[in-house]
C-alpha cells in the first residue's frame, strides 16, 4: 500500500485569542489565549492520523515553535520528518475568536528566510520518503527564500519520481501548480479568479472552467465555496455539495480539515461523492471547535447524513 506524505513549507504555531467581541477604539481584553498546531498540510497529517491512516509529515521547521509544533503532532500521532534550519524561528499566526460572533480574525508573519542548503536538504528528504504512485499533499503558500522557480522545481521532482500530487495553495504558486497537472487540486472562488482572469457569475460559468482544467490533466478540481459548501469536478462528473448548516466557533482550518478528509477517503477507494461527503462533514465538524486543528469524527458522521450532494 501507498504511503502518503504532507509538506507544509511555511508552517505557524497558532495562538488562539478568545475574547467576547472586538470593538474599536476599546482595550480588548482577552478571556483566553490557546497555542495550536498550524496549518496547512499538517492538519491533513492530523486526520489521517485520526483515522489511522499510514502518512509522514515533512516541511521546513525552525527554533522552539518548531520544536512545539512537532510535538503538539507527535501526541497526536503524527509521524514527523522536517527539516530544521538553525538560527530561525518558525512563524506565529494569531488568531482572535469572538465568542459574540461568528468568523475570526487572523494575523499571520510572514516567515523566516529559507537558506538553499535548507530548501535543498528538503529536497534529499523528500527523494527518501516518496515512492511511486503515493499521494503528496503541498498545501499552503512559499517563505521568504523560496521562490516560484523553487516551488516548481519541487513538483517536478515530486512528479519524476511519480507521487500523485495533491494541492492547496494560491497565487503564483497555484498558477505553476496547475502546469504541473496535479491529481487533486482544492482551490476557492478567489483562487481560481486568479488562474482564470475573472470571477464567474454562474454555476455555468464555474463548472466550465473547471472542466478546462480536468481537460489540462487535474484529475480532480475541488472548488471550495466557503460555508456555502463546493464544487467537484472530474472529466466525466461534477457535483455540488450543500454543507449541513452549523454555528461556527473557529473556522480557521476548515479548508486544511476538509483536504485531509478528501485525502483519507481518496485513500481507502471510496466513491467520490462519498469523499467528498466525509471531506464535507468533518470540515463542519471543525467550524463548530474553539481551536485552530479540532475536529470531531462523532460529529463528522452526524453531519455526513446532514450534508446534500446533487449533480450539475
Amino acid at each position: 500500500m501507498y504511503l502518503i506524505t504532507t509538506i507544509t513549507l511555511n508552517p505557524s504555531l497558532d495562538l488562539n485569542i478568545y475574547v467576547d467581541k472586538l470593538r474599536k477604539n476599546q482595550n480588548n481584553r482577552s478571556k483566553s489565549m490557546k497555542y495550536d498546531i498550524g496549518g496547512k498540510a499538517t492538519h491533513v497529517s492530523l486526520v489521517l492520523s485520526t483515522l489511522d491512516i499510514e502518512n509522514k509529515a515533512t516541511g521546513i521547521m525552525g527554533g522552539n515553535n518548531g520544536k512545539t509544533i512537532i510535538k503538539m503532532m507527535e501526541n497526536r500521532n503524527v509521524n514527523c520528518d522536517f527539516v530544521f534550519q538553525e538560527g530561525d524561528e518558525t512563524r506565529i499566526t494569531y488568531i482572535i475568536v469572538q465568542q459574540e460572533e461568528e468568523g475570526t480574525f487572523m494575523l499571520t508573519e510572514p516567515g523566516f528566510r529559507i537558506e538553499s542548503k535548507t530548501f535543498e536538504a528538503l529536497k534529499k528528504k523528500v527523494k527518501e520518503i516518496v515512492r511511486k504512485d503515493d499521494f503528496v499533499v503541498i498545501s499552503g503558500g512559499i517563505p521568504p527564500g523560496i521562490d516560484i522557480w523553487n516551488y516548481g522545481d519541487l513538483l517536478n521532482l515530486i512528479k519524476e519520481i511519480g507521487g500523485r500530487l495533491i494541492i492547496d495553495t494560491s497565487g503564483e504558486c497555484l498558477k505553476e501548480a496547475v502546469k504541473h497537472k496535479p491529481y487533486l487540486l482544492k482551490p476557492n472562488e478567489v483562487e481560481l479568479s486568479q488562474i482564470i482572469g475573472y470571477v464567474p457569475n454562474s454555476l455555468e460559468e464555474y463548472i466550465k472552467e473547471l472542466k478546462l482544467l480536468n481537460k489540462k490533466g487535474i484529475e480532480i478540481v475541488a472548488l471550495s465555496l466557503g460555508d456555502k459548501g463546493s464544487i467537484i469536478s472530474t472529466i466525466d462528473k461534477s457535483f455540488r455539495i450543500i454543507p449541513p448548516k452549523v454555528v461556527q466557533i473557529n473556522d480557521t482550518g476548515c479548508g486544511d480539515v476538509f483536504l485531509g478528509g478528501a485525502v483519507a477517503m481518496l485513500y481507502e477507494n471510496r466513491a467520490l461523492e462519498d469523499v467528498f461527503r466525509f471531506a464535507t462533514a468533518i470540515s463542519a465538524s471543525k467550524a463548530t471547535k474553539p481551536g485552530t486543528s479540532e475536529f470531531s469524527l462523532e460529529d463528522a458522521e452526524k453531519f455526513r447524513k446532514e450534508t446534500e450532494i446533487y449533480d450539475v
